[in-house]
């Protein structure tokens, strides 16, 4: 079977991540983009390293999120109405792979939790919405502090179906374990409807294809009472890639912030034109800078201005300006 061919990849898309594959649809036919909440000072540094940073999901908001998609996950596993025809429809594929497959999943828990790293990014209203005037209000009390600024972006190396990175844009499900089982259902019905192509492909393409659905519905499922997020994010795993083994393309450091040790993945703001990955430079990539509330708005926007300009942003002073919600600090 080859998986280069396009009718094969979107057998694979609309079976196993049904929910991503309409979210990245919307996202080309509305062209949205996205953007990035963060402290001014984090900014500087993604502007001077022409890099991101990818953390380790224990460093989230909420450490709880991952074990949330896991719960909701497992919940739906053991429904017999709706787990029971997932685990009928793999054993129909090969005799006990759901046994093997949920044992599978079982055993990457740690990689799961300790040996993942992701970025957060949301999508951003459009042109004519309050939002892309002001920024998002919750968003400017939860995160950057008192100096916050958002990175509004296009969205085309975020979508793109390189595997040039090996880190994968993923949206986020808000769902608890009721409203999960309708998502869980419908891959369970994608699987069974399409056996006899999975059969073809064999046992270990068909398990890997199932973990890693498991695997990014874990990661990215949050508690829909975050659902104004409008959240994405883009997960390395390295253990969960087709080699087991990290990317050469993102750099390992460890570094310490906010005063916690830590490793993080860098990964760089470059295109890769040979694996078709585009439009991921500084200067394409940005859209404008937004400078949340503040009391030292103009020192920022001075700042931020001159950083761009030396970082090849001619156009420096038109991509950066303030959002003047008054919010006090």
């Amino acid at each position: 079977m080859n998986f280069n061919d396009p009718n094969i990849q979107k057998i694979v898309r609309e079976t196993f991540f049904p929910f991503a594959t309409r979210k990245m649809e919307d996202l080309r036919k509305n062209n949205t983009r996205f953007v990035h909440y963060t402290s001014a000072e984090n900014a500087l540094n993604i502007i001077d390293g022409k890099q991101v940073w990818l953390r380790n999901t224990n460093l989230m908001n909420d450490y709880r999120e991952v074990q949330h998609g896991d719960r909701c996950l497992i919940d739906s596993w053991n429904d017999d109405a709706v787990g029971g025809k997932l685990r009928s429809a793999l054993n129909q594929i090969s005799e006990g792979l759901s046994e093997r497959v949920l044992q599978r999943y079982i055993d990457g828990e740690r990689a799961r939790s300790l040996e993942t790293y992701m970025i957060a990014v949301s999508e951003h209203g459009n042109e004519s919405s309050r939002e892309d005037l002001y920024g998002r209000l919750s968003m400017w009390r939860a995160y950057g502090g008192n100096t916050n600024v958002a990175f509004v972006f296009k969205n085309d190396p975020f979508i793109s179906e390189s595997d040039a990175l090996n880190a994968y844009t993923s949206p986020v499900l808000y769902a608890d374990s009721v409203s999960f089982k309708p998502h869980f259902l419908q891959v369970a019905e994608m699987v069974e409807r399409n056996i006899g192509v999975l059969r073809i492909a064999g046992e270990d393409i068909a398990s890997h294809l199932m973990l890693s659905a498991m695997h990014f519905a874990s990661l990215s499922t949050k508690h829909p009472g975050f659902a104004e997020e409008r959240e994405w994010r883009v997960i390395y795993s390295p253990k969960f890639s087709l080699t087991g083994s990290r990317s050469s393309r993102l750099e390992s450091k460890i570094t310490s912030l906010g005063g916690v040790p830590q490793r993080i993945f860098a990964l760089k703001l470059e295109n890769i034109p040979e694996e078709g990955f585009l439009g991921a430079t500084l200067p394409e990539l940005l859209v404008e800078v937004i400078i949340g509330p503040t009391q030292f708005p103009w020192p920022i926007y001075d700042a931020l201005v001159d950083k761009l300009r030396n970082s090849g942003i001619a156009d420096a002073e038109d991509r950066v300006r303030v959002s003047n919600i008054p919010l006090r600090r």
